[in-house]
Parts: C-alpha cells; sequence; structure tokens
C-alpha cells in the first residue's frame, strides 16, 4: 500500500470577508505611512519656513541701523544743503554720540534736525558746533526717559526765548550747556519739572529777557511759582504780568503811585533793571499789609502771584545762586547712566555701528537683501497654501498623478522602509482574492509535503517574531534620529553663530576676554554633544537593524530536513506454530519465511492503518478564524498528520489575522 498521505481543501464560505480583511490590512498600512510622512513633511516645511524666516529676520536686524541713518541724513540734506564731507562729518558725530550716550545714530540726526530747524539751519555749517549742541540734548535727555525730542525742545525755547545769538555758533553751544545745567539743577531743588520749566518760559522768557531778569532768576521765579500752585504755563503767564506791572513805572495811575509813596516805595525803584528782580520786589513787601493796594497794582488776576513772589523772593534769590555756575545736568546724567539698562544701551550702540559699517561698505545694497528676505519670506509663509493646491490640482487633472503621490509618499520615508515598499507595491498590484485563495493552498500543500520532512518551526517562529520586532524598534529609531537630526542640525547652526559673536567680541574687545573664551569652550562642547547624538541615534537604529536581520537569519536556520530511518526489509511477523502440527508451516521454533501471505497483509494493514482509503479531507467552513473543521479517514498516524497540518495552518492564519488588527 503506498504510504503517501493526500490532502483536499475545500472553501465553502466567507471569501468576501477574508478579502475585505486583507483590503483593510493594506488600508491600515498604507494610512500608517501616510500618516508618518505628512509629519514627516509639516516637520521638514515648518523648519524651512522657520529658517527662511529667521534669515529675514536676521537681515532686517543688520540693515535697520544704517538704513535708518541714511533715511534721517538725507533728510537733514535737504534742509540744509550740506553734501560731500560735511555730511560725513555730521554722520560720524552722531555715531560718536550714540556710542556715548546710548541709543540710535538715526536718533542723533533727528536731534541735529531738531535744532537746526528750531534755531538755524546755519549751524549745518559749523559741525562742531552742532555735534556740542546735539550732546546737551543727549546729557538732559537722560532726566527725560532718554527723550532726546523733549530735550531739543526745552534747550532751544529757552535759547530763542532769551534770545541767544547764533553768530557765533560755538559760542551758542556754550550758551546751550549753561542753561542746561541751571535748569536742571533748578529742576532739582524746586518742584518744578524740565517739560513744566519750558512751558513756563514759553510764557514769560521773552519778558524776562526784556526786563533784565537774568536766566538763572527767571527759573528761580518759575519754581517759587509752581510751589504756590503757578504750574507750567499759568506759572509763566502770572511771571510775565507782574514783570510787566513793575515795568510800568511812571505810567502807574497816579492814585496807585500816590498810595506807594506814601508807604515808602521809590516807583523808579521798581523800574531799575539794573537790580535783580528780588531787589526789585524789595520794597514792595512794605504794602504786603495793604491787600487792597497790592490787588490795586497788579490787579485781581495776578495779585496771588505777586504775593508768592514777594513773600518768596528770599527763597527765590537762594535758588538763584545755587543754580549759578552749576554742572548739575552732568552729574545726572552720569549717575542716571551707571545703570545696566544704559550700559546695554551703549554696548547695543556700539553693535549698531558695526552694522552701520557693514551697511555703508556695500553701498546700501543690504537694504535690499532686505526686501528680498521679506519676499523670501512671505512666500515660504505661503509655501504649505501652494503646496497642497498643487497636490490638489494634481490629483484634479489626472488619475495617473495618484501613482507618482504613492511614489512620492513612499520615498520620503525613512530608509528603514525602503526594503519593505517593493513588497507593498507587488501585492497592491494583485488581486486579493487571488492572493488569499492561492496562497492558502499553496501554504497547505508547502505544509504538507515539509511538515514530515523538516523540524524546528518552533524556534523558527520564536525568532521571527522577535525579528519583527526588532524591525519595527530599528524603524521607530530612525525616525527619532531623524528628528534628532533636525532640532540638533538647527541648534548646532545657532551654536555656531554664539561662537562667532563671542570671538568677534575678543577682536573689537567687548566685554572680559576670560569669560568670552570660556563661553566659546562651552558651546564648543555642545556642539560635540549634539554632534555625538546624532551619530549614537543613527548607530542605535542600525545595531537594532542588524539584531533583526540576525533573528530572521536565525529563524531560516532553526528549520532542518529530518534524517530518514531505512526501512527494515523484512517486516512480517511469523505465524506461531505449534509442536507436532504444520499450521502455518512455522513449526514451533517460529523461525520461516516470515509467514504466509495472508498474514503479511494483516500485519502490513496494522503497520499502515488498515486498508481503508488513504487521503484527508479538510472541510472549512469558515476562513476567518476556521470555526469548523472536519478531518475523517486513517487511524493514529494519520490523525497525528492531520493535526500537525491544522495545527500549522491555524497559526499561518492567525499570523495573518494579528497583522491586521
Amino acid at each position: 500500500m503506498s504510504n503517501t498521505l493526500s490532502y483536499m481543501i475545500q472553501i465553502n464560505s466567507n471569501v468576501d470577508k477574508a478579502n475585505n480583511s486583507f483590503n483593510k490590512f493594506s488600508n491600515n498600512v498604507l494610512g500608517s505611512i501616510d500618516k508618518v510622512q505628512k509629519r514627516l513633511n509639516a516637520v521638514n516645511m515648518n523648519a524651512f519656513i522657520q529658517n527662511v524666516s529667521a534669515a529675514a529676520d536676521g537681515i532686517n536686524s543688520m540693515n535697520d541701523p544704517g538704513m535708518k541713518l541714511s533715511s534721517s541724513l538725507a533728510e537733514l540734506k535737504a534742509i540744509t544743503g550740506v553734501t560731500g564731507n560735511g555730511l560725513k562729518e555730521i554722520e560720524g558725530y552722531a555715531r560718536q554720540n550714540a556710542k556715548t550716550f546710548g541709543g540710535s545714530a538715526a536718533d542723533g540726526v533727528e536731534s541735529y534736525k531738531l535744532l537746526l530747524s528750531q534755531l538755524t539751519p546755519e549751524l549745518a555749517k559749523q559741525p562742531k558746533a552742532l555735534q556740542a549742541m546735539g550732546n546737551s540734548v543727549s546729557v538732559l535727555s537722560k532726566q527725560m526717559k532718554g527723550d532726546n525730542a523733549a530735550a531739543a525742545e526745552v534747550l532751544t525755547t529757552a535759547m530763542n526765548q532769551y534770545g541767544v545769538s547764533l553768530d557765533d555758533p560755538i559760542r551758542a553751544s556754550k550758551d546751550m550747556s549753561s542753561m542746561m545745567n541751571i535748569m536742571s539743577k533748578a529742576a532739582a531743588d524746586g518742584s518744578a519739572e524740565l517739560p513744566s520749566i519750558k512751558s513756563a518760559l514759553e510764557q514769560s522768557g521773552l519778558a524776562a529777557k526784556t526786563a533784565n531778569v537774568s536766566f538763572a532768576e527767571t527759573n528761580a521765579a518759575i519754581q517759587v511759582l509752581d510751589k504756590a500752585g503757578k504750574k507750567g504755563a499759568e506759572g509763566g503767564v502770572a511771571l510775565r504780568n507782574v514783570l510787566a506791572t513793575l515795568s510800568e513805572g511812571r505810567f502807574l495811575p497816579k492814585d496807585v503811585k500816590a498810595e506807594l509813596k506814601a508807604a515808602g516805595v521809590d516807583v523808579n525803584a521798581l523800574t531799575d533793571k539794573s537790580k535783580t528782580l528780588k531787589q526789585r520786589l524789595d520794597p514792595l513787601n512794605k504794602v504786603m499789609g495793604d491787600q487792597a493796594l497790592v490787588t490795586k497794582l497788579f490787579g485781581k488776576e495776578n495779585s496771588a502771584a505777586a504775593i508768592a513772589l514777594i513773600q518768596g523772593r528770599n527763597s527765590m534769590d537762594t535758588l538763584t545762586k545755587s543754580v549759578q555756575g552749576s554742572n548739575d545736568a552732568y552729574r545726572q546724567a552720569a549717575d542716571i547712566m551707571k545703570a545696566p539698562e544704559e550700559k546695554n544701551k551703549r554696548l547695543q550702540a556700539q553693535i549698531d555701528n558695526f552694522k552701520i559699517s557693514l551697511f555703508n561698505g556695500t553701498n546700501g545694497w543690504l537694504g535690499y537683501a532686505n526686501v528680498l528676505g521679506n519676499t523670501a519670506r512671505d512666500f515660504s509663509n505661503l509655501m504649505p497654501i501652494l503646496e497642497g493646491g498643487g497636490k490638489l490640482f494634481s490629483i484634479m487633472t489626472s488619475a495617473t498623478k495618484l501613482q507618482a503621490l504613492w511614489t512620492g509618499i513612499v520615498s520620503g520615508a525613512t530608509s528603514v522602509w525602503t526594503g519593505v515598499q517593493a513588497g507593498f507595491n507587488a501585492v497592491m498590484a494583485m488581486n486579493p482574492v487571488v492572493l488569499i485563495v492561492a496562497g492558502v493552498i499553496a501554504l497547505v500543500g508547502t505544509i504538507a509535503l515539509v511538515i514530515s520532512k523538516t523540524e524546528g518551526w518552533g524556534n523558527a517562529w520564536k525568532h521571527t517574531v522577535t525579528g519583527a520586532k526588532l524591525l519595527f524598534t530599528a524603524y521607530v529609531q530612525t525616525a527619532k534620529a531623524q528628528f534628532n537630526l533636525l532640532v540638533n542640525g538647527f541648534m548646532i547652526g545657532i551654536n555656531k553663530i554664539q561662537i562667532a559673536w563671542y570671538k568677534f567680541k575678543n577682536v573689537v574687545g567687548l566685554g572680559n576676554k576670560a569669560e568670552n573664551t570660556a563661553q566659546i569652550g562651552q558651546l564648543n562642547a555642545q556642539v560635540e554633544a549634539r554632534k555625538k547624538s546624532i551619530t549614537d541615534g543613527y548607530k542605535k537604529a542600525g545595531n537594532t537593524a542588524m539584531q533583526a536581520a540576525g533573528e530572521f537569519k536565525a529563524a531560516y536556520d532553526s528549520v532542518k530536513w529530518k534524517k530518514e530511518k531505512k526501512a527494515k526489509t523484512d517486516n512480517g511477523i511469523a505465524a506461531p506454530g505449534i509442536p507436532g502440527t504444520d499450521f502455518g508451516k512455522g513449526g514451533a521454533s517460529g523461525l520461516g519465511g516470515g509467514g504466509s501471505d495472508k498474514m503479511k497483509k494483516s500485519n502490513e494493514s496494522v503497520a499502515t492503518g488498515g486498508t481503508k482509503h488513504n487521503y484527508i479531507t479538510i472541510k472549512i467552513e469558515e476562513l476567518i478564524g476556521l470555526k469548523a473543521d472536519n478531518v475523517s479517514g486513517g487511524k493514529d498516524t494519520a490523525k497525528q498528520s492531520g493535526e500537525g497540518v491544522i495545527d500549522e495552518l491555524l497559526r499561518t492564519l492567525a499570523m495573518a489575522g494579528s497583522a491586521t488588527r
């Protein structure tokens, strides 16, 4: 009888369900790849946009100081007509002023423009005088929160109200410095701040100058009136009216003159311009008790201011002497400039001065780079929309573009996925139903052939599962290494810029050289650590992939061919003999030819499982899960072989089922 065991596979139902399951598996895999690629694309796109934006910001920062200074100088040129070396000299003074006091060179030029417009454009022909006045503006601005424009207005108002001559610009710049110190000291000792002094001078300055009241005493009078509640412009108007009344002299009403004379007040002393304001007010102290006379003399609107000045004349005199010859503005500026914020402003001014040199060195071409950088930023910000629109247009115009899209998605994934791509493309190019039917039939046929010829399938399965896990781990590690490359690559670029900055500080002498060198060392160490992190990430992924390959090789090596045992040529059993008889022709010895032919057939039936049909029918009622299976035919040996086939079939289909979940 033949030892061949035949297998018949009958598939009755649920082919559609199997097909759907395989399609679901395929769609899940493709969807996962698509999600990974979208995330990688998002990271790459965001990094690209950020890099372009950072480059544009860098160009703007490098360009800004030079561009603003150039614009301010062009406006100054238009106002004054100064060109060539004269304009370059003014630019140099503005840049030096910025480095000395902090702020920008463009702000310095704006201060010059205010001085020229408020005083005279002729000052531009004397750059040194303009520089000195600009320095006064910067010094006084320290008491005004760095407001150069406000400081310039205070100084020019004082000079214009007191009619300072500009015929000698150098002398005029010294007068400005003196006035600045007087106002600064008066503001420090009195209650009126610089803006209030300016407002009061706008109303009273010219009258005080005409009455020959010194600038110092005028400031003292403003402080006295401010303390009495006559602040700013109101105090200036009150002072102007009091000075106007004192200057009337002989033109005072007759009754007033008579009353004053009766009180012992010399009217001519009130109008004596050779005397100080305090000396002119002294005689009026005699009539302070006559409220009616004071009101008649100065009028109802100004009587309160007059009384305040008469009563406060000694304080006014003391303050006048205090502010004369003062250097208070420079003292206050020096104290204020010791603050860390002011130091930072001066450091920034030095950096901006270097940027201006770069701008001038490119003859203004850096400004065009600014425009190009901003344009590149605008386009990079639109990239996600443009990219999405391009993909949509590509899909709508031609269905054949879908294949290109698939290729792009797969090729954009990490290198670990490359080995799997060909397999997926081949699978998707075939009919899944055919694959299921042909695959199951071929699998069972192979199992039937191999199961009795090989061994070690348990170890092979174990190594295969381990290898699959390691392969997926390698894929994840590669993705992490790619992201780590993106992040640390960008940070290495930042570190390089920082290193260049500290080296530049050492070259130009900024900061402490030892501290700069220490920072350079730390940054270099960070760069090397980031490089090592990138390298280690890829090494780790590579080692894991090699371990996965080793597991797959071990799985292959675990399956070995069984060693064939040679069957005995005479496996018959001799029929037992009965002494004294010839039954079986065996006699009592049991020796001979191994028994009769009939006995040999019976023996062979015992060994082979009988004389029944030697095929097994496997009826599969449901492909997914194999919920019903029937095995018929054979005895012990056939049953063991059939169970082996079923076991391997179940294990294989279980693998496919787990892959779809």
